[in-house]
């Protein structure tokens, strides 16, 4: 099952990074409780990942992306087209950060 993860600051956000407390909003392929458990187990430890040169937020470079990964736009993942994830303000906000982070 894939999981489309989106950077959020929002407080209800459903999970936050065990290492920096980053918060993301999860999105699901498909919703059965069993799979959904078993994907964020998953989550988790990619978020984990994220940090292995990086203890701040910034370990997350992308601020949408899936798991697992794969080469495509997150925005057109089966995660995204599935669930119904509202991602046109989201792609807006990961173009400029794309930007920020090539600038600096």
């Amino acid at each position: 099952m894939q999981v489309l993860c989106v950077a959020s600051n929002d407080e209800s956000t459903a999970l936050h990074c065990p290492t920096c407390g980053q918060g993301y909003a999860v999105y699901y392929s498909r919703q059965s409780s069993c799979e959904r458990e078993s994907a964020l187990t998953a989550v988790r430890h990619t978020l984990v990942e994220h940090h292995a040169h990086d203890c701040t937020p910034a370990a997350h470079r992308a601020l949408v992306f899936n798991v697992p990964a794969w080469r495509g736009s997150a925005y057109m993942s089966a995660a995204a087209l599935l669930s119904g994830a509202p991602l046109a303000a989201h792609a807006d906000r990961d173009r400029q950060h794309a930007e920020e982070s090539t600038a600096a």
